[in-house]
């Protein structure tokens, strides 16, 4: 899903503060990270692979010079070589352009020949944010007659490059000499927040972030979500302009709610802890017609923990954290490779016998996506005493491939991608299944029919031809292979 923040100050350097926005967003990505600045005459990069606390410190920020920059932790969708696909990616020609993003490309590889064969621009790494960069730097040079342009020649360039994009995307860009841009893809599936501080009635600064939290940290405030299609461009004198270039439908993804932003943020208006809350209680309505009797609603750390109490209120049974977080150990769904994300299960979580032996346990979880990590917590439920293990999930089945950034392009990697519910209760050993319902996760989420769940009901929001789903499943399966050989090497 990946991870951004730009900053533009009026007087003080911005790494510092990019590095606390970037802490705030480890949750997105853990592959590596990277920041970018610009002084006014020159650019700053200092990227690679790692956790933000442990990549940056007193002597690399301090290097990081200028009152512009960006900031990414990465989460690998596209790309299969750790150091070259770890962004903010920068081109010199025009201008001096650096760039960051979060989603994926559908005609990425389609794109990448065109950058070839008709702009001559050849890329140095398999991130599709670099064809982002690639087309909206040529547009710029068609646009631009002079060795400046306007902001209105900005957008007419963004405008040209967009159009021939096919995905979900934000992005946030140094553009030299002219300022902090960002834009979002025409149905805003990717999120992007826009932010001001103030101090003594003053703006002091502005931001963007793919979770309002990033600027919540730094005492923003936050001004909106841009609208599908839409670039901001706030010059280096603090002046804004926003123009929506391309429109479309708003279709923002479901699975940011559910599973991949922070409970504290606010995406579209509607904050992910009351969200999260909803969806606790559609599922209790779910559960109550069941019928089936238990003794314990216990959460799988951290996403669903919201879900899990407000399930437990609604249905009458006390809530306790019996299984306990290795705080130290990542995400193991965005872990890039199957035995890692096993691996990631085996220490993550550690039961707590008492409050799991000789109990009937619901236990509440955001999603099942491959089944692997259920199929071990169930494992692990059961082996610490449990007389009965029920698996209730916030998510309905995710049964189609994602296109738009979630690493899952294939359906063969998903077990209700073939599977029924019953199959899938087998598979992962639960005594029973529950999951929940779409029209209870629209009216959870309260946008109305404002998302993308393409992977839940396979309408995509863009056009994906069957050649398009092929080539992006087989693609994402060699740079898998790839990626573990390399990064194994690293």
């Amino acid at each position: 899903m990946c991870g951004f923040i730009g900053l533009i100050s009026r007087d003080s350097n911005v790494a510092y503060d990019l590095y606390v926005s970037l802490s705030t967003l480890q949750h997105r990505g853990q592959d590596g990270t990277g920041i970018l600045t610009f002084d006014g005459n020159e650019f700053y990069v200092h990227k690679g692979i790692g956790l933000v606390s442990e990549f940056y410190n007193e002597q690399n920020l301090s290097e990081l010079k200028g009152r512009i920059g960006i900031g990414h932790v990465r989460y690998p969708t596209i790309g299969s070589d750790p150091k070259k696909d770890v962004q903010p990616f920068i081109t010199y020609n025009p201008f001096g352009i650096g760039i960051c993003h979060n989603g994926n490309l559908v005609n990425y590889n389609q794109l990448k020949q065109i950058l070839l064969k008709k702009h001559n621009r050849r890329m140095r790494s398999n991130n599709d944010v670099e064809v982002i960069l690639g087309l909206f730097a040529s547009e710029l040079q068609k646009v631009c007659k002079e060795d400046t342009c306007s902001e209105n020649e900005v957008f007419e360039a963004l405008k040209n490059a967009m159009q021939q994009i096919n995905g979900g995307y934000s992005c946030v860009s140094v553009v030299a000499d002219k300022g902090l841009l960002a834009f979002r893809d025409q149905n805003a599936i990717r999120p992007l927040v826009f932010g001001e501080k103030i101090v003594d009635g003053k703006v002091v600064a502005y931001g963007f972030a793919s979770e309002s939290v990033a600027l919540d940290t730094l005492g923003f405030r936050i001004i909106k979500d841009l609208e599908p299609g839409e670039a901001i461009l706030v010059d280096e004198n603090m002046q804004y302009y926003s123009k929506v270039v391309v429109r479309g439908q708003k279709r923002a993804c479901m699975f940011e709610w559910v599973y991949f932003a922070r409970p504290d943020s606010v995406i579209e208006n509607k904050g992910v802890y009351e969200v999260r809350l909803n969806l606790g209680n559609e599922l209790a309505e779910i559960w109550k017609k069941k019928g089936i009797k238990a003794d314990v609603v216990i959460p799988v750390p951290e996403t669903s923990k919201t879900a899990a109490v407000s399930f437990a209120q609604a249905v009458g049974l006390p809530y306790r954290e019996g299984l306990i977080k290795n705080r130290y150990v990542g995400r193991t769904f965005i872990m890039p490779h199957q035995k890692k994300r096993e691996f990631g299960v085996r220490i993550k979580l550690n039961p707590v016998v008492r409050e799991i032996k000789g109990k009937r346990v619901i236990l509440i979880d955001d999603s099942i996506v491959r089944g692997t990590t259920s199929r071990k917590i169930v494992d692990m439920v059961r082996n610490a005493g449990a007389t009965e293990v029920h698996f209730v999930v916030t998510c309905p089945p995710i049964k189609y491939p994602c296109f738009y950034a979630i690493d899952f392009a294939n359906k063969t990697e998903l077990i209700a991608g073939e599977k029924t519910i019953e199959e899938i209760r087998k598979e992962i050993g639960a005594d029973s299944l529950t999951y929940q319902e779409i029209e209870r996760l629209k009216h959870a989420i309260g946008v109305g029919n404002n998302l993308c769940m393409a992977c839940l009901t396979g309408e995509y929001v863009t056009d994906v031809s069957e050649e398009q789903k092929k080539l992006l499943g087989d693609t994402r399966d060699k740079e898998r292979s790839e990626w573990k050989e390399a990064k194994a090497a690293v």
